[in-house]
C-alpha cells in the first residue's frame, strides 16, 4: 500500500510540522482579514450601525436611497483609481475630467445657432465623447511612458488643461459658466433611460415584501452559518455520520416553526415562544450538522487563565460595563424641544444629546467587544477549554447588553430590531463555543470543504441582495396608508453596481488583472517576465478616463445642466476611498472592491451629520477623523493577519 497522502484534508499542516512558514494552514478568520478590502467592509458596517444608532433616515430607504445614490457616481471614479493606483500610477485630471465630458456631450448636441453647440444628434455626440475621453486616457498613460515622469505630474498637467478648458469655452460659447440644456437634444428620449432613468418605490406594492425578506434573510444567515462552520472544523476521518442527519433536520424544523410563530403572533408572550424556539431549533440543528460532518474532539485542556487572557478579559468586560454605566446615567428621554419652542440640537461640537449618548456606548460597547474577541483568540492558544469559557463570558455580556438595550431605549427601533440582532449575535457564538467544545478545528487544507464552502456563501450573497432588493424597491399597503416618504433609485446604481462587477471580475480572473498587479508591485521586473508594463498601464489610464465618461453622462442626464467647475478637486475623493479600501498608495496591492466600499464609507460620513442633525459646520472634521481610523485600522487589521500564526 502507497504511504503518499492523497487527501488534501490528511495532509498535515507546516505549523504542526516545523515545515515553511508560508505553506502554514491559516484558518477561514485569518484568511478573511488578510483581504485588502476587509477593513474597509467593517468600516461599512461599523459606520452605518453608528449613524443608524442616532440618525433615523438610516434605517429607512429614503435614507437608503440618498446614500446609494451619493455613493454610486463616486463609487465607480474610486474603483477605476483604485485599478490604477494598483497598477502604481495616480490620474489627478480624474475629477475635472468628468465634468468635461459632460460638458462635451451638451456642446455636441445643443442647438446651433448664437449661444448654442452643434446640434449633433446624441447618438453622434455620445461616441464622439468617448472617444475624446479615450483619447485623454492614452495621452496620460503614453506621456508617462515616453517621458518616464511621475503620472502626478503628467496627470496634473492634464487637470488644469480640462479646468481651464471647461471654463474658457463655456464663456466663449454659450457666454456663462452654466452648460445645458441637454433635454432637447435629439435622441434625448432614448438615452436619459439608459443614463437617468428612475424607479419610485413608492409607485410599486407588494404586500409579500416582508414576507420575502425575512425568508431570504433566514437563509443567508443560515447559509453563511453553516458555510464557517464547514470551513472551520474537520471532517470525520472515516466518513460523515449519518446518524447525525436526523437531528439536523428536527434543528431546522424547529427554526422554520420558531419563525412561523413569529410571524404569525403579534404579542408579546407569542414572540417570547417563537424566539426560544429558533434558538433551541438552531442549537440542536448545529449539533446535529456537526455530528453528521465533523471529527470528534480528542482533548479539551484544562482551564488556564494567562496574564495576556486576563488583561484583554478584563478590559472586555470594564469596556461593556462603561457604556451600559455611560448609557443608564444620561437620561434616554431629554426633551425635544426648549422652553422657548427652539429644537435642542447641540450638546457640544457637533452632537444632539441623544447622539452623543449613543456615540459613548457604541465607542466603549466596540472596544469592549473587540477586546473579548482578542481575550478568545489568546485564550485560544492555551487550551480549547480556556476559549470556551472566555466565550461563554461574551455570551454573558451580550445578553446582558441586549436586555439593557430593550429596557433603556425609547425608540421602537432599539428596543425590537437591536435588541434581536444582539441576541441572535449571542446565539452564534454560544453556538460556535457548543461545537468547538465537541468537534476539532482544522488544521490543515480541506479544497472540498473550502470549494462547498465558498459556493455556500455565494448562495447566501444571492439571498441577501433578493431580500435586500425587495425590501427597498418595493412598498406594502400599510406603507402606502402611513404616507411613507418618497424613495428613488435611479440607474446610476446599476451602473456602479455593474461597473463595480466587471472590474472585480477583471482584476481577479483575468491575465489582464495579473498584469496590474504585476506592473504596480515591480514595473521592471513585470516587463522581464513578459507582462507588456506599457501598454498594462495606458489601458489603466484609459479605464479610468472612460469611467469618468460615463460619470459624465450620469451627471449631465441627471442634471440636464452642468457648471464649468464640476468635478474639479474631487480626484482626491476618489484616491481617498481607494485608500480607505485597501488599496496601497505604493502599488501592487488592493481591489476593485475595496475602491467601492471606501466611496460607501465617504457617503455614510458625508450624508450622516446632516442626517443626525447636527452641527455641520464640523462635518469636515468629522470625515477627517473618521477617514484617518478607517486607514489605520485597515493597516492594523492587515499587518495582525500577516503576521498571526497558529
Amino acid at each position: 500500500m502507497s504511504d503518499t497522502i492523497t487527501d488534501t484534508a490528511e495532509r498535515p499542516s507546516a505549523v504542526y510540522t516545523g515545515g515553511d512558514e508560508r505553506l502554514a494552514y491559516r484558518g477561514i478568520f485569518q484568511r478573511l482579514f488578510i483581504r485588502p478590502e476587509i477593513g474597509a467592509l467593517i468600516g461599512v458596517i461599523g459606520l452605518w450601525v453608528f449613524f443608524w444608532a442616532v440618525a433615523d433616515p438610516f434605517g429607512r430607504a429614503q435614507g437608503a436611497s440618498n446614500l446609494i445614490d451619493y455613493a454610486s457616481t463616486l463609487g465607480i471614479m474610486a474603483v477605476a483609481v483604485s485599478m490604477l493606483m494598483i497598477g502604481g500610477e495616480f490620474d489627478l485630471s480624474a475629477g475635472a475630467m468628468t465634468g468635461a465630458m459632460g460638458i462635451l456631450v451638451i456642446m455636441l448636441s445643443k442647438a446651433s445657432g448664437e449661444f448654442g453647440g452643434l446640434g449633433l444628434n446624441l447618438w453622434i455626440a455620445i461616441p464622439i465623447s468617448f472617444a475624446v475621453a479615450m483619447g485623454i486616457g492614452f495621452a496620460n498613460g503614453w506621456l508617462v511612458e515616453r517621458t518616464k515622469l511621475p503620472s502626478f505630474i503628467i496627470t496634473l498637467g492634464t487637470y488644469y488643461v480640462l479646468i481651464g478648458a471647461k471654463l474658457g469655452f463655456s464663456k466663449l460659447i454659450v457666454d456663462q459658466i452654466q452648460v445645458g440644456d441637454i433635454s432637447e437634444a435629439g435622441g434625448h428620449g432614448f438615452w436619459v433611460k439608459i443614463f437617468a432613468a428612475e424607479w419610485n418605490r413608492n409607485d410599486h406594492q407588494w404586500d409579500q415584501r416582508d414576507t420575502v425578506y425575512v425568508i431570504a434573510l433566514m437563509a443567508a444567515i443560515a447559509l453563511v452559518v453553516i458555510a464557517i462552520t464547514e470551513m472551520h472544523f474537520s471532517r470525520r476521518h472515516e466518513g460523515a455520520k449519518a446518524s447525525g442527519l436526523p437531528i439536523f433536520g428536527i434543528g431546522a424544523a424547529g427554526v422554520v416553526a420558531g419563525l412561523v410563530v413569529l410571524h404569525t403572533t403579534d404579542n408579546t408572550s407569542g414572540n417570547w415562544l417563537g424566539a426560544a424556539v429558533v434558538a433551541a431549533g438552531a442549537l440542536v440543528g448545529l449539533y446535529g450538522f456537526g455530528a453528521w460532518r465533523f471529527q470528534p474532539i480528542q482533548g479539551r485542556g484544562a482551564v488556564r487563565f494567562t496574564p495576556e487572557v486576563v488583561k484583554y478579559l478584563v478590559a472586555g468586560l470594564v469596556g461593556v460595563g462603561l457604556s451600559i454605566l455611560i448609557a443608564a446615567v444620561m437620561n434616554p428621554s431629554y426633551p425635544i424641544d426648549g422652553p422657548d419652542g427652539v429644537v435642542e440640537d447641540d450638546l457640544f461640537f457637533p452632537f444632539t444629546k441623544q447622539g452623543f449618548r449613543a456615540t459613548m456606548f457604541l465607542i466603549f460597547v466596540a472596544v469592549g467587544f473587540t477586546s473579548l474577541l482578542i481575550a478568545a483568540s489568546k485564550a485560544r492558544r492555551v487550551s480549547t477549554a480556556t476559549k470556551s469559557v472566555v466565550a461563554m463570558i461574551s455570551v454573558i455580556a451580550l445578553v446582558v447588553t441586549a436586555f439593557f438595550i430593550r429596557s433603556e431605549s425609547v425608540a421602537v427601533k432599539f428596543r425590537t430590531e437591536a435588541f434581536s440582532v444582539v441576541l441572535g449575535l449571542a446565539l452564534f457564538v454560544l453556538a460556535w463555543t457548543i461545537l468547538g467544545l465537541l468537534f476539532e478545528e482544522r488544521s490543515a487544507v480541506d479544497q472540498r470543504s473550502d470549494r462547498l464552502g465558498s459556493r455556500l456563501i455565494a448562495a447566501a450573497a444571492v439571498a441577501v441582495v433578493i431580500g435586500m432588493v425587495a425590501k427597498l424597491l418595493f412598498t406594502t399597503s400599510a406603507e402606502i396608508e402611513s404616507e411613507i416618504a418618497q424613495a428613488k433609485f435611479s440607474m446610476r446604481t446599476v451602473w456602479f453596481i455593474a461597473f463595480t462587477i466587471v472590474a472585480v471580475l477583471v482584476l481577479g480572473k483575468t491575465r489582464f488583472g495579473s498584469w496590474t498587479f504585476a506592473v504596480g508591485g515591480n514595473k521592471e521586473a513585470a516587463r522581464q517576465v513578459g507582462v507588456p508594463a506599457a501598454r498594462t498601464k495606458t489601458q489603466l489610464f484609459m479605464l479610468v478616463s472612460g469611467a469618468a465618461w460615463l460619470v459624465g453622462m450620469l451627471l449631465a442626464f441627471r442634471l440636464n445642466t452642468i457648471q464649468a467647475n464640476t468635478g474639479n478637486g474631487e480626484e482626491f475623493d476618489y484616491i481617498i476611498a481607494a485608500v480607505v479600501g485597501g488599496t496601497l498608495l505604493t502599488g501592487g496591492y488592493g481591489t476593485a472592491l475595496g475602491g467601492a466600499l471606501g466611496a460607501l464609507i465617504i457617503a455614510q460620513a458625508t450624508l450622516g451629520i446632516p442626517f443626525s442633525r447636527w452641527n455641520s459646520d464640523w462635518r469636515f472634521l468629522f470625515l477627517g477623523v473618521t477617514l484617518l481610523l478607517a486607514v489605520l485600522a485597515n493597516r492594523s487589521i492587515r499587518s495582525k493577519a500577516e503576521s498571526m500564526r497558529r
